[in-house]
């Protein structure tokens, strides 16, 4: 597999709760770094089965993806 380019978007982490990804892309952003969302809309219409078709992805720079991971990792969220 190919090293992601650095300004190329990856998983971060995924969520079961619109309410976790938020909280962690709030924590992010207090430390510099910037996310998106993906599936978001999903996980308020179908909060029931949800899961099986992935969660909430929050997504960042590949660059910034080690940081993002620790940061979330220490959050406990």
């Amino acid at each position: 597999m190919d090293k992601p380019d650095s300004n190329e978007l990856v998983i971060a982490a995924t969520f079961d709760f619109d309410w976790q990804a938020h909280m962690a892309q709030g924590i992010l952003l207090e430390h510099g770094i910037h996310s998106t969302l993906d599936n978001e809309i999903f996980g308020s219409l179908y909060p029931i089965g949800f899961n099986s078709i992935g969660g909430i992805n929050l997504r960042v720079f590949a660059r910034d993806l080690p940081e993002a991971r620790r940061i979330i990792k220490n959050s406990k969220i």
